[in-house]
C-alpha cells in the first residue's frame, strides 16, 4: 500500500510510508525519523572512503603513553579541525543620524575651555550618529 522508495544513498531501502506518517505529520520530523530508525546502515568513513570502527580513541604507545603519529584518523581529524573556515561575523548596522547646526545658549566657560561651548553667538555645523 503505502510503500515509498527513497532516492539517494539508500535507493534500495524501502520504507513503510504509513508507519512514518502515523507518528508524525511534519515532513521534517518524518525525514528525521527515517534517518534515526535506519541509522544502523550508516557508518563513518575517512576522506578516502575507508570505514572507521572507532573514532573516539587514538592509537597510543602503551596504556598511558603518547599518541602515535601512525594514527592517520587522528591526523585527518586534526587537519579538518585546523582548516575549517570560521565565517566572519556579519554586521548589520542599525541606527540613525541627524545633521544641522549646534549653537550653545549660554557660555559654558566655567566648565570648559572649548571655544564652541563658550561663545553663544557661534553657530557650528554638526552631525550626530546614534547606533544600536
Amino acid at each position: 500500500m503505502g510503500v515509498k522508495e527513497r532516492v539517494g544513498k539508500r535507493s534500495d531501502t524501502r520504507v513503510d510510508e504509513e508507519k512514518i506518517e502515523k507518528d508524525t505529520i511534519n515532513e521534517k520530523i518524518s525525514s528525521l525519523t527515517y534517518h534515526t530508525e535506519f541509522a544502523a546502515e550508516e557508518f563513518l568513513t575517512t576522506n578516502h572512503g575507508t570505514r572507521i570502527n572507532d573514532n573516539q580513541n587514538s592509537l597510543k604507545a602503551g596504556e598511558r603513553g603518547p599518541t602515535l603519529l601512525e594514527d592517520f584518523l587522528l591526523r585527518e581529524k586534526i587537519t579538518h579541525f585546523d582548516h575549517e573556515r570560521i565565517p566572519e561575523r556579519v554586521v548589520h548596522a542599525r541606527g540613525a543620524a541627524a545633521h544641522g547646526y549646534f549653537q550653545v545658549y549660554e557660555s559654558m566657560a566655567k566648565y570648559t575651555k572649548a571655544k564652541f561651548l563658550t561663545d553663544p553667538s557661534e553657530k557650528r555645523l554638526c552631525l550626530c550618529v546614534f547606533q544600536q
